[in-house]
């Protein structure tokens, strides 16, 4: 269970680093370094309410480029952009890529309702909060390290 993590960690961080440019890249880095502790000191919800107000979903078009993320095959990317949101919705993606990967949320549910009834799918997480706290933390901690080491900062 251990080395899937870490696996399915490499798995997201390479999707994540093709997918964002320039200063995107080093803002990844901060909130992967910010976000870890964030979830075990404020919660797993409110962080997360936080990271899609700072991600810009507001737009279909980062919707789009979102969930295209979500379903690309590990060679392929998506040009998220170099943004402060790009970076936000990088880390969202790792949390949503983890969700979907370990099978505790469909992963087309989980684009439905990205796209149509973020509410619904907020309440979702809600309820699954408690399991998600206590699993992602050592996928989020290899996320972090990865960033650490090699995303030079600016």
């Amino acid at each position: 269970m251990f080395y899937d993590d870490y696996n399915l960690a490499l798995d997201a961080f390479n999707k994540v680093l093709n997918s964002l440019k320039g200063e995107a890249k080093s803002k990844f880095r901060s909130r992967a370094r910010d976000m870890v502790e964030e979830i075990y000191t404020s919660g797993f919800i409110p962080t997360l309410f936080y990271i899609i107000s700072k991600a810009g979903l507001e737009n279909n078009d980062k919707i789009d480029k979102l969930t295209a993320l979500l379903n690309s095959p590990s060679s392929e990317s998506i040009d998220l952009g170099s943004s402060d949101e790009a970076s936000y919705m990088a880390y969202l993606f790792v949390i949503l890529y983890y969700l979907s990967e370990r099978n505790i949320i469909d992963k087309k549910f989980l684009i439905d309702k990205l796209r149509c009834n973020r509410l619904e799918l907020i309440d979702k997480l809600y309820e699954l909060s408690p399991i998600i706290s206590a699993r992602i933390k050592r996928y989020l901690m290899a996320i972090k390290r990865l960033a650490e080491a090699l995303i030079e900062v600016r």
